[in-house]
């Protein structure tokens, strides 16, 4: 279903004129880091489908298989990770979550920052101490299905970031493991990317104990990256830029026991520097004709302060 708009033609779902030049500029972007023969960051692109109201039955019902076909025994490296981390008696959120910590913290391990080198499979990425977000997110999904937790990609494109949905009691939530990051609703229940898209409001309504798990990619403001300002700063981009009504969201599969399928090269300059660069101010303008925040652009333009469930 839907296999000619995959991938590459993605845009091909999508009715704004502006949102699918935002989906070529993306493409653009990335393909001006990584190349046309970039492997696996490009690969795993074929076969993602757009996120739209004519797609969402099939992505939440048929788009990603709940079998988990992994051998133990085939990527041990990751599954001492799984071990160390999860126990038999957690349940299924609960494994989510200590994996997401896991992830999520992958920065302070490794060969520490700054990295004069990108690429390599999820193994290189925990060794690598990695970071980026295309990189946490294809860790993250690897190590919940060693886990027995379905998983997969989860894609902003013009907002220009890349997370996860894992399939806790029933249903796709939605996690933001580089940020630890998974937000319930008002029943405290995981919500999945659609839900979130359908009602942005609920990053305000997060209790103390979402807020507790997210740690912020960088220092915006003060000196600790935990600081209020810093979480706010999580909390409007996630409402008003990765759920923004006019993004360009897709999902993809990735799964462990394809290893073979992908190739990881490794890369130290972007394969092209000059359509990186013109990629990236075409990013920018079109993101200023779509309506994105100023705080998009500037964090010295957040006015507001963290607001959580009371």
């Amino acid at each position: 279903m839907f296999e000619k708009e995959r991938g590459f033609d993605q845009a091909l779902l999508l009715d704004d004129p502006l949102v699918r030049k935002g989906v070529e500029l993306w493409l653009e972007r990335v393909l001006g880091f990584y190349g046309e023969d970039g492997g696996v960051d490009v690969e795993v692109i074929r076969g993602q489908l757009a996120l739209t109201p004519k797609t969402r039955a099939y992505l939440y019902e048929s788009f990603t298989p709940l079998e988990l076909p992994y051998q133990s025994g085939s990527r041990p490296m990751l599954e001492a990770v799984v071990r160390e981390t999860v126990r038999p008696e957690m349940n299924a959120r609960a494994k989510a979550l200590a994996l997401m910590r896991r992830v999520r913290d992958n920065q302070d391990r490794g060969l520490k920052k700054p990295h004069l080198f990108y690429g390599g499979d999820e193994e290189d990425l925990l060794r690598r101490g990695a970071q980026m977000c295309n990189e946490v997110s294809r860790l993250y999904a690897c190590l919940c299905q060693i886990a027995g937790l379905p998983a997969r990609l989860f894609c902003a494109h013009i907002s220009g970031h890349m997370m996860n949905e894992v399939y806790l009691d029933g249903k796709w939530c939605w996690v933001d493991a580089m940020k630890g990051f998974l937000p319930v609703n008002d029943r405290d229940e995981p919500v999945s990317a659609w839900e979130l898209w359908q009602d942005p409001a609920l990053f305000e309504r997060q209790p103390k104990a979402v807020w507790d798990d997210v740690r912020p990619p960088a220092i915006l403001f003060g000196t600790e990256q935990r600081d209020p300002r810093n979480l706010a700063k999580t909390m409007a981009g996630s409402r008003d830029c990765y759920f923004h009504p006019r993004e360009a969201l897709a999902i993809g599969n990735y799964f462990v026991w394809e290893h073979a399928k992908y190739t990881f090269p490794w890369r130290i300059e972007p394969a092209d520097a000059g359509r990186l660069e013109r990629a990236r101010h075409g990013e920018c303008l079109n993101r200023k004709a779509l309506g994105w925040p100023g705080h998009y652009f500037t964090h010295h333009l957040l006015d507001e302060e963290l607001k959580m469930r009371a």
